[in-house]
């Protein structure tokens, strides 16, 4: 990769992450319409294997085969930046890209310790959906969870208001009723985020969408995070214990993991 790479360069471009298992791409039209309108806010034209689902699917499961990847859960990482030309102003609105596939590491079913986050705050704009190179709050964060030795760490927006996991969306249950923070809090539109909205509305679950402080959190009867390698619930936050299993849960994991 040039040193001229808008995206090393200038931020110019972004990254999605998808799950191979089961002998397939899990969500893959969803990532592709989240792809898609990333490129269009960033004003990149499309690359060609992102207009065709199928020759996307088959490219990605040719890479997996050809590393002879034969773990069972594959992470797919799809880097998209602006082709080289210009400085701050583009040449050009052609796109380049780079799929990268590894195995999936083992991840814990449960976040034990989970903290809040009191540093960089989280904004929302028309870019903070999707995932992208500038993303200096989340090394921040990331910093802070390990320095004080948590599994989890809970961002917050400008306003105070709850946003999201430093890697992962952000639910919990009261009284039996699913809460989870607006998007306008600045955190990703996560696909599988996505995803349990609807099952919650195949199983008539009452969703709250909104802006919730910390006391709404440490008030539920059970939290959980969700991104593309499942869900997993919290146990202890801010020194508060928590339920490790809820029938929500479980009906939820059956329709979205399945």
């Amino acid at each position: 990769m040039s040193y001229d790479n808008r995206g090393f360069q200038y931020n110019d471009g972004f990254f999605d992450t998808l799950i191979f298992t089961n002998k397939h791409l899990r969500f893959l039209p969803d990532h592709l319409e989240r792809m898609q309108r990333a490129l269009r806010v960033l004003g990149i034209n499309s690359p060609d294997l992102l207009r065709n689902e199928k020759s996307l699917n088959e490219s990605i499961i040719n890479l997996i085969q050809k590393c002879e990847l034969s773990t069972t859960v594959v992470r797919v990482k799809i880097n998209i930046w602006r082709k080289a030309g210009g400085l701050f102003t583009p040449d050009l609105e052609d796109s380049e890209m780079l799929i990268s596939v590894q195995p999936q590491t083992s991840i814990p079913p449960i976040i034990r310790q989970a903290g809040f986050y009191n540093g960089l705050p989280n904004r929302f704009t028309p870019f903070s959906f999707f995932k992208g190179p500038y993303a200096l709050h989340y090394v921040q964060a990331g910093l802070a969870k390990k320095k004080i030795g948590l599994d989890e760490i809970i961002l917050m927006d400008e306003q105070g208001n709850i946003s999201e996991c430093l890697v992962a969306n952000l639910f919990w249950i009261k009284n039996n009723q699913v809460f989870t923070p607006a998007l306008e809090t600045g955190c990703i539109a996560g696909v599988m985020r996505l995803n349990i909205l609807r099952a919650c509305q195949m199983l008539r679950l009452e969703v709250q969408e909104g802006f919730f402080k910390q006391p709404d959190l440490l008030a539920a009867d059970f939290i959980l995070t969700s991104n593309v390698t499942g869900l997993r619930p919290i146990l202890a936050l801010a020194g508060q214990q928590f339920a490790d299993q809820h029938p929500i849960l479980s009906a939820l994991e059956k329709l979205v993991l399945a």
